[in-house]
């Protein structure tokens, strides 16, 4: 190994890529679900337990959702359990800020000293320690006017002047992590501070939203005391949901996917596919080597050594190169990785992206065993050949060996025809799994397609020669170079074969994460559309007369920000209405009914949730799901509940209509037609000052810069008695998780052309090398050194190209099976591929074809004819 150096030098470096793909796999999956888990729980923190304010039930498949709270009680509870570090809470009632003539409602919430309940940094100032002190964030401030030391009012809505509370503000907030950025921030005092919220605007008993539990450390640091923990509290809760944030992750990925798993799943997908191809170009690579060593091992044969050391010695330096190079390849993923996530946190791209890689456990091991397993295996067959050569004939020149098509043959045919067929069998079966288990579906689909295209491989030889041939002899006409290499091509249909192998295997991987990246990117962007329809929602409140605001006028202002596409001044009003489970349980809800014309959609990313709407059909709110179909009885809204609440009871029970739920509309409130709007209205004898343009919904036309545009959109309602709600914020992380993605995607597609690139020029230096007496009687006949470098570049390019485009085919059929077997469990896969992506690809491989025909041609010009007739 120490006199081979420079020849274990092209075989390292397959092995270090093959495995840094494979670790830089893995590690930028746990990347993405980080991202995610950072942008679904930003507002828990790093909290222990959680408790939600509402109760979940489960009948018939269906899960409902009743909303409560958490009792204060409950918190002093959990408080007082020896286990339990500090806690903090999010308040159930918003509350409005009053300036002067500015208002804002703000989530108001406590905080606590750890890290873990701690969301906030103070750009000024300090944490509130007592009931009258408040903490806002920065940009609110600004926007106010307001600085530490000033103090500010806090009323329930409606006229500022009736009912307020005064705090001193003592800090000003940043939200690194956007926890709170899609609410504006938030309002942060202590837990007797919002009770006296509560008390002073007469707002009934305090409840939070939710409340974030702190462990003391040695509770937090061992996993079956946490989880006892958790049990006690449920068994305080009474019903409320308990969980962690693992858990609320996967419960908020499976509302987003229809699958929790997804995400990983596709990480596991991506990680098998680089095992697959890491395995194949390191067996190609590590078989050249050998080859090229040939006469070395014959020649200690001849001194005495027998083939069992001969076998021996090879198996060892496959044992150890494929050891060595796999550990450089999986510090090499770490470091590309890390840079990326250091160059995402250096420009601010997203608060839910770590700055620092995690590294996963399969991150190192699976990569170091299979670069060392592989490396190994591949040594096998080159070991056995050599034992196999006699010494005396392998020190002889072997040029042109005829190829025969025998036993061999049809063994080879059968086998690859077994494998492709089984393969794509098996790829089939894995898409009937899908529902009842992804992971397995997946496993079941990767080894499927590994199958069939390990079985395509083993036939190239049989297919490859003939259609890299045929397209040769359209070049013959170009002189005597081109005439050479198609003759060449067509001359030795192994060597061929094993050149185009090497490289369609890299393109093959590169079209297939190109196509699957961009197929996925555009899944996803119609699946965020379609669960983020609205980007923002501004819900205008009662005035100072105690009537809802008409939103028509500050909706001209809003459409005059830059940012804003499109706003929509959706009429409402107030209806009862009664599911069965609510008549069966004698309750009566109050909802807004909204109105959605058509011009609703030009404020929408997805329109299609209005064409589920129709005569008899209502969206149900984003936080009342309704089973589709379920059947809801909707009456006039009264000032009071009579009798004993029973909607029977009530006097507009009689002129009920029934609707049927047409699925969620993602907004607050029951959304219908216009016409159905004007069909209630009508039917109730809704009077026309109770019904309102009382909500805007806004579209911004760039949601990369979606934050600053919403703080413009705040200027503009400062003084309004409103509340400004939105997925923008949260679907914007989301968006950035997927970019991160892709970027890393990126990152390793080009090691994927680097792996072809080393692929290619390994088969073309063992061609060459195979026909260097060839080479060398062509130059004693008269070819220049000129011809002979354009013949091998003509070779070279010819290769690649075909095999470019068998690569492209294969990688955009692997890819289709790929994202709908991952992602049509969610939603109907938007097959795409980017053309420019394609091009690239054909660039790139026809200059890697040329490129890896450099260095040989150097070699095959450099040795003098005379030279290279000898006899070695």
């Amino acid at each position: 190994m120490r006199q081979n150096v420079g020849r274990l030098i092209a075989a390292a470096i397959a092995i270090v890529i093959g495995t840094a793909f494979i670790a830089a796999t893995f590690m930028g999956g746990q990347v993405f679900v980080k991202s995610a888990e950072g942008a679904m729980t930003a507002q828990y923190g790093q909290s222990d337990v959680v408790v939600l304010g509402y109760k979940e039930t489960t009948v018939d498949g269906h899960k409902s959702v009743e909303y409560s709270g958490v009792p204060v009680d409950l918190i002093e509870k959990i408080n007082a359990l020896p286990e339990v570090a500090e806690t903090s809470l999010s308040s159930q009632g918003w509350f409005s800020l009053v300036k002067g003539s500015s208002q804002q409602y703000l989530p108001f919430i406590t905080q606590g000293e750890s890290a873990g309940l701690n969301f906030f940094t103070y750009s000024e100032g300090k944490a509130p320690s007592a009931a009258d002190e408040i903490s806002l964030p920065v940009k609110f401030a600004e926007r106010f006017g307001v600085a530490v030391g000033d103090d500010i009012a806090v009323t329930d809505g409606g006229d500022a002047t009736q009912g307020k509370v005064s705090f001193k503000i003592t800090g000003l907030t940043e939200d690194p992590k956007g926890a709170y950025t899609s609410y504006g921030g938030a309002a942060v005092t202590t837990l007797e501070g919002i009770q006296s919220i509560y008390s002073a605007l007469d707002s009934g008993e305090m409840f939070a939203e939710h409340v974030l539990v702190a462990a003391e450390p040695s509770v937090a640091g061992d996993a079956v005391r946490l989880g006892a923990l958790q049990d006690e509290i449920t068994q305080l809760a009474g019903g409320l949901k308990v969980s962690s944030i693992e858990q609320i992750t996967q419960d908020q990925l499976e509302a987003l996917t229809g699958e929790a798993n997804i995400i990983m799943s596709a990480v596991l997908a991506f990680a098998g596919i680089a095992l697959l191809v890491a395995a194949l170009v390191i067996s190609n690579t590590f078989q050249v080597l050998v080859a090229q060593r040939a006469r070395t091992l014959a020649l200690l044969r001849c001194v005495g050594a027998n083939t069992k050391q001969i076998k021996r010695s090879v198996l060892v330096e496959a044992l150890i190169l494929g050891f060595l190079a796999s550990v450089a390849g999986v510090i090499l993923g770490i470091l590309l990785v890390q840079a990326i996530l250091w160059v995402v946190s250096a420009v601010g791209l997203s608060a839910s992206i770590p700055s620092v890689v995690s590294i996963p456990a399969t991150a190192i091991w699976v990569p170091l065993v299979a670069g060392t397993l592989v490396t190994l295996l591949a040594s096998f067959v080159p070991a056995r050949v050599a034992t196999r050569v006699a010494p005396l004939a392998a020190l002889r020149p072997i040029e042109g060996v005829a190829e025969t098509r025998g036993t061999a043959g049809k063994v080879r045919t059968v086998i690859a025809a077994l494998l492709v067929l089984g393969g794509a069998g098996l790829l089939a079966f894995s898409f009937t799994l899908r529902e009842d288990s992804l992971d397995i579906a997946v496993g079941l689909g990767i080894l499927g397609g590994a199958a069939s295209f390990v079985g395509l491989i083993i036939s190239a030889v049989l297919w490859v020669p003939a259609v890299v041939s045929g397209v040769g002899k359209l070049f013959s006409k170009m002189g005597a170079p081109a005439q050479l290499a198609a003759a060449n091509i067509a001359r030795n249909p192994r060597r061929t074969a094993s050149t185009a192998t090497a490289l369609f295997i890299g393109v093959t991987l590169v079209s297939l994460l190109s196509i699957g990246a961009s197929t996925a990117r555009s899944t996803l962007d119609r699946e965020l559309d379609e669960t983020f329809p609205i980007d923002l929602v501004a819900q205008f409140y009662q005035g100072a007369d105690g009537k809802a605001v008409d939103a028509n006028q500050t909706a001209q202002k809003v459409r005059a920000i830059d940012g804003v596409e499109y706003v929509y001044a959706a009429r409402q009003t107030y209806v009862n209405f009664a599911s069965q489970d609510d008549i069966d349980h004698n309750y009566v809800e109050t909802e807004t009914l909204v109105e959605l014309s058509e011009d609703a959609r030009n404020a929408m990313r997805d329109a299609s949730v209005l064409d589920q709407l129709g005569e008899g059909k209502f969206l149900h709110p984003a936080y009342n799901a309704f089973k589709k179909d379920t059947p809801i009885w909707m009456f006039k809204n009264s000032d009071e509940i009579v009798g004993n609440g029973g909607p029977e009871e009530q006097p507009g029970w009689a002129d009920r209509v029934e609707l049927k739920s047409a699925g969620n509309g993602g907004i607050n409130g029951i959304a219908v037609t216009s016409e159905v709007f004007e069909e209630l209205v009508n039917t109730f004898g809704i009077d026309d000052s109770q019904v309102r343009s009382s909500t805007l919904f806004i579209k911004v036309s760039d949601l990369k810069n979606a934050g600053d545009t919403v703080d413009e959109i705040r200027d503009v309602l400062g003084s309004e008695n409103v509340s400004l709600e939105g997925s923008v914020m949260q679907r914007l992380e989301f968006q950035k998780a997927i970019d991160i993605m892709l970027l890393i995607l990126v990152g390793l597609l080009g090691v994927a052309v680097l792996i072809a690139l080393i692929g290619v020029a390994n088969t073309l230096s063992l061609s060459i090398i195979e026909r260097r007496r060839e080479n060398a009687t062509l130059r004693a006949v008269g070819m220049s050194k000129r011809q002979l470098r354009t013949s091998l570049a003509f070779e070279g390019m010819l290769i690649a190209g075909i095999g470019a485009l068998v690569g492209v085919a294969l990688g955009a059929l692997y890819a289709w099976a790929g994202t709908q077997l991952l992602l049509s469990g969610m939603t109907d896969v938007a097959f795409s591929a980017r053309w420019t992506d394609i091009a690239m690809i054909f660039a790139v491989a026809l200059g890697a074809g040329l490129l890896a025909s450099v260095i040989p041609a150097r070699g095959a010009v450099k040795t003098s004819p005379v030279e290279a007739l000898a006899v070695d």
